[in-house]
């Protein structure tokens, strides 16, 4: 396998459905078909994508509202809250869809590049470091098999939750219309996620990479003469800058899309999740459409938890220091040898050496302007503690929501008890008479 495709290689699968849904405007391509690169024909049928998600989901709506039987038989069984939550659903993930698209369009020119950058990095260690073997098959089927079980996920989930709660079979157009937007925009929204987490991942495989080169090097075992080793080693720190500016790069264009993203998490897992509670807590028949609220806040949760684990696995490897105490701790113990730690400690391994000590000076000056990691918007960076933060305040959401149902339900039962109270109940009234 060309070291120049392999990014495309491994990750073409997730780019050639985020083209077929209409989010980013170019085709996936190899180095020698021309490489990654938008055309009119791209982009006309990007946005023709974007139109039959988005018009799609609101014009089925509005043709069963407008449809006496079909509204009675969609929303006749739902509470008055479950309405407002399907309503919240169905607004923000079409707005969430219209964000990540404008963005990734505001960020296209820079997203080429980084691209462009990505597919470039393994050609560039493999002139230096001809013998790596790059396991690209292992991360493809990953990354496929990924692909297909959770878009399957999502899709079944999405379906089967629109079919349940539409209960008729009129107006079937508009249904298989609503059922097929919705999950187009659904699951759009979590494929950006899982493409943000695969371009972490490669890097964190490139800075590993970068480690196991130089603990080889500073070992000094081999045929090469010193001044080689000490070719390579200034080769690989290049590298490690130059992964340092990809995640830059990757933090530019995925970073308000990732905001984006976890947020919509945030706020259908807090509203499904306390539907789910009153439903509990009513002690009410359990309908099928909360078995699929059920299913849908277990594959947000799975995002979130991944997301935020990917990204403090790269956040390790580039050695930012964490937030919280006890991260911090498990930071010290994993960081003692990562990539930049090693390059940090170039001179040591070369104590009398100019070159290392020169190299070294001017490597640690550049990381104190150089601490990077992957951020969500521009400045929260994506680590464990995302988890904390979005679940912290998802429970808090819910409990304060539960708190309301009970008063509600406490102020209904103390009214009813006030009306029983001045009703006077009388006996059972005699034969009718007639006075002379």
């Amino acid at each position: 396998m060309n070291p120049d495709d392999g990014f495309l290689y491994c990750y073409r699968y997730l780019y050639g459905l985020m083209f077929f849904w209409g989010l980013i405007t170019f085709q996936p391509r190899s180095s020698r078909k021309g490489g990654v690169r938008s055309t009119r024909l791209t982009v006309s049928y990007a946005l023709l994508a974007r139109l039959f998600g988005v018009a799609g989901l609101i014009t089925s709506v509005s043709v069963k509202l407008k449809d006496p039987q079909m509204a009675s038989a969609m929303f006749s069984h739902l509470t008055p809250l479950v309405k407002v939550i399907f309503s919240w659903e169905c607004l923000s993930c079409s707005i969430t869809y219209v964000e990540y698209c404008l963005s990734l369009d505001m960020q296209r020119k820079r997203h080429l590049e980084l691209l462009d950058s990505l597919q470039e990095f393994d050609r560039l260690v493999s002139e230096q470091f001809p013998l790596v073997k790059w396991n690209y098959q292992r991360t493809r089927m990953k990354y496929f098999y990924g692909t297909m079980i959770v878009g399957f996920c999502f899709t079944s989930f999405s379906l089967s939750l629109i079919f349940d709660t539409v209960r008729c079979n009129c107006g079937l157009p508009s249904t298989l219309l609503m059922a097929f937007s919705y999950t187009i925009l659904t699951s759009s929204l979590g494929l950006v996620g899982f493409v943000h987490i695969g371009i972490m991942d490669f890097l964190r495989l490139r800075l590993r990479l970068i480690q196991a080169l130089l603990q080889q090097l500073y070992q000094f075992k081999g045929p090469d003469t010193e001044k080689d080793i000490h070719q390579r080693i200034g080769h690989l720190f290049r590298m490690s800058k130059r992964c340092c500016d990809l995640l830059k790069g990757l933090n530019s264009v995925f970073g308000f899309a990732a905001a984006a993203g976890l947020f919509y998490d945030f706020t259908i897992m807090t509203c499904f999740v306390y539907v789910i509670c009153q439903k509990l807590l009513s002690r009410e028949p359990w309908d099928l459409e909360y078995t699929f609220m059920v299913l849908h806040v277990s594959i947000h949760t799975y995002k979130v938890i991944i997301t935020s684990s990917y990204g403090y696995l790269l956040q390790r490897e580039v050695g930012k220091r964490q937030s919280v105490r006890a991260i911090k701790i498990v930071s010290v113990l994993f960081q003692k040898n990562n990539c930049m730690h090693l390059l940090g400690n170039y001179s040591k391994y070369f104590p009398n050496n100019e070159v290392a000590a020169r190299q070294t000076e001017d490597f640690q000056h550049w990381r104190m302007h150089n601490r990077d990691s992957a951020v969500v918007g521009s400045t929260i960076p994506l680590s464990v503690s995302t988890i904390y933060l979005i679940y912290n305040g998802m429970a808090n959401y819910v409990i304060i929501l539960v708190q309301l149902l009970f008063q509600q339900q406490q102020q209904t039962k103390d009214r009813s008890t006030s009306l029983a109270r001045n009703v006077e109940i009388v006996g059972p009234i005699g034969p009718i008479t007639h006075l002379e």
